[in-house]
């Protein structure tokens, strides 16, 4: 195969280091991205556990600030005298009190006193809206202690508000409730609370409060939809998106002595922010890698395939026949080495091949002279060896008709004898002629319909024999060949097979062909005498017979002439058979034209 019409190493192996090192380069970037990745959610984690702790902490100091505020607002005494009188006359010490308490959240909070019943009776600070139904349950739900307790997150009238109260007891004697309600929302205390969260884990972090069963968030400035975390789920790393939202990680850790928890979050991009940059400077130093390795690769290659391309177009051209093939190739490596080593070699085979070409011409001479003299010979026996059969005949001829009479019985058998013998001996001169002129008959090849062939040998040998023999032909696919040496194929064949069924009750002779390995193979079968397989290479020999005369009349050259025949035409032929059980004789052929080299080949 010419060497352009392969992929060339100069292709195969940049690609292949490329390929390698390319998987190798992803291997380690995608080892990398993933280690990187999980260091920095590490990271982040604690960095969010510990911001919530922090969180946690501040709110839980601020909530101890306002129960121990309360704590000392409910030692007033006026709140226990207006809770069990009613009487207007406290009301102006308990309005300054409620002033003083309430400070500078008078705006967004207030302080009421319920009386058992959980109805408002005093109310101080912003206009809030007196509860009822499920609101005032869930309150007085929270408020079974004389100690101030934090309520949940509660939406009311659209604003997110939070609890602290207490039952009020005056010796032992239940006189009502005391409960502020304060508004989520303060500027001030936000912002404070924002700074201290920057200053813990970043400007991109932001503050989520809730209650603990996952209800009402904030961020401390308007509510938060879509929260996903619960008191369940606190002191883990959360992942989530929440709509309208990037993705984000976050941590949750729960406020002691209150029914919240606060959420810290960081979005996602600012976490695996520099994962995404080292994947891109990966990628650029990994694809910069890769180029400048190719380049080199393709350098280095060519460097060495280009000098075992030489040699490989010298070998093609020794391979191809051509004359003073010599590479110049001047390197002091193995490829010089190998490239000298050729030269000597390519050297040594023109030599070879003249030694052969002129053994050839040689022997070509000498095989002209033996066909010359088997020529000779052929025509000597043609010549020479007939006229003392012809003598021999006719003398015997001449003792029968002149003294035929006067011979005994014991005589004449003899000279019987003598005159079938020489005209045995006749069939074998005239079937050895036969023999040698098939080597030297030229073929004309063609398209040869064997069906008719067949079928025309077949009924002139079983005419010619005067016996009823069943012919079966089937129709067999036409050959490249040369008819009349095709015709004397199947007549030898059938002629056999006639001969061989002599002794049949019922003789019958089959023509068919089949497909074996994709080849035609076409046979001419009987049901005669057969033959013992274990001396079947003999039945193509010339003068080989596998029956004694007195069985079977022949002179064991027609089936050495089938033999040669079907070889010349390039095909093979082999039999089998069992004693008593009919043979078969297969051959093959070809099926289209043949090459003019197998054509001399074959007249060889």
């Amino acid at each position: 195969m010419p060497s352009r019409r392969r992929q060339s190493l100069a292709i195969k192996i940049p690609l292949l280091t490329s390929v390698l090192l390319a998987a190798a380069l992803a291997a380690m970037t995608v080892a990398s991205y993933l280690e990187l990745r999980r260091a920095l959610v590490d990271m982040a984690s604690q960095r969010l556990q510990g911001a919530a702790a922090q969180m946690a902490n501040v709110f839980a100091t601020s909530t101890r600030q306002r129960a121990t505020a309360m704590t000392q607002f409910m030692r007033q005494p006026e709140i226990p005298a207006f809770l069990k009188t009613r009487d207007a006359a406290h009301l102006a010490a308990l309005e300054d009190s409620a002033r003083k308490y309430l400070g500078n959240t008078f705006e967004i909070g207030d302080v009421e006193l319920w009386d058992t019943a959980g109805r408002r009776i005093y109310a101080a600070g912003a206009a809030l809206a007196e509860l009822s139904g499920t609101a005032l349950t869930d309150h007085l739900d929270q408020m079974t202690s004389t100690t101030p307790a934090i309520g949940a997150l509660r939406m009311e009238s659209g604003r997110l508000l939070y609890p602290i109260g207490a039952r009020v007891e005056s010796a032992g004697e239940f006189l009502g409730y005391i409960v502020e309600r304060r508004r989520v929302f303060n500027p001030s205390q936000t912002q404070q609370t924002v700074a201290l969260l920057s200053g813990l884990i970043g400007s991109e972090a932001t503050i989520a409060i809730g209650n603990q069963d996952g209800s009402e968030w904030t961020n401390l400035s308007t509510p938060v939809e879509g929260m996903p975390i619960t008191g369940a789920g606190a002191d883990r790393l959360w992942e989530y998106e929440r709509d309208g939202m990037p993705r984000a990680f976050a941590w949750a850790a729960t406020i002691p002595a209150t029914p919240w928890m606060v959420a810290i979050e960081m979005p996602r991009a600012a976490v695996l922010g520099p994962v995404r940059r080292f994947l891109l400077r990966s990628l650029v130093i990994a694809t910069t890698v890769l180029l400048i390795a190719v380049a080199i690769g393709l350098v280095t290659t060519r460097r060495i395939t280009t000098p075992l391309r030489e040699v490989t177009e010298a070998a093609e051209a020794v391979a191809a026949s051509q004359q003073h093939v010599h590479v110049s190739i001047d390197r002091d490596d193995e490829i010089g080495s190998l490239a000298d080593s050729f030269n000597t070699m390519a050297q040594r085979v023109e030599l070879a091949r003249a030694d052969l070409e002129l053994r050839v011409e040689t022997r070509t001479s000498e095989l002209r002279a033996a066909n010359r003299e088997l020529e000779a010979f052929s025509y000597s026996v043609s010549h020479d060896l007939r006229a003392p059969l012809r003598a021999i005949a006719g003398f015997v001829q001449i003792l029968e008709e002149d003294h035929g009479a006067s011979l005994d019985p014991e005589a004449r058998r003899h000279l019987e004898r003598v005159k079938l013998n020489a005209q045995r001996m006749g069939q074998l001169i005239d079937d050895l002629l036969a023999f040698s002129r098939i080597g030297r008959t030229t073929m004309l090849r063609q398209s040869v319909d064997l069906t008719a062939l067949a079928t025309t040998a077949a009924q002139e040998a079983i005419a010619a024999s005067g016996r009823s023999i069943d012919l079966t032909v089937s129709p067999l696919p036409p050959c490249y060949g040369e008819p009349a040496l095709l015709n004397q194929v199947f007549a030898n064949l059938i002629s056999n097979a006639i001969k061989f069924t002599g002794a049949s009750p019922q003789p019958s002779i089959t023509i068919a062909s089949s497909v074996v390995d994709g080849d035609t193979v076409y046979f001419v079968r009987d049901n005669g005498a057969g033959f013992d397989e274990r001396y079947a290479e003999k039945l193509f020999g010339v003068f080989q017979r596998l029956h004694r005369n007195d069985e079977f009349e022949g002179t064991g050259v027609g089936l050495a002439i089938v033999h040669r025949i079907i070889s010349r035409h390039g095909g093979r032929i082999w039999a089998e058979g069992k004693p008593n059980g009919g043979a078969t004789f297969y051959f093959t052929l070809p099926a289209g034209k043949t090459t003019p080299a197998e054509v001399l080949a074959t007249q060889a």
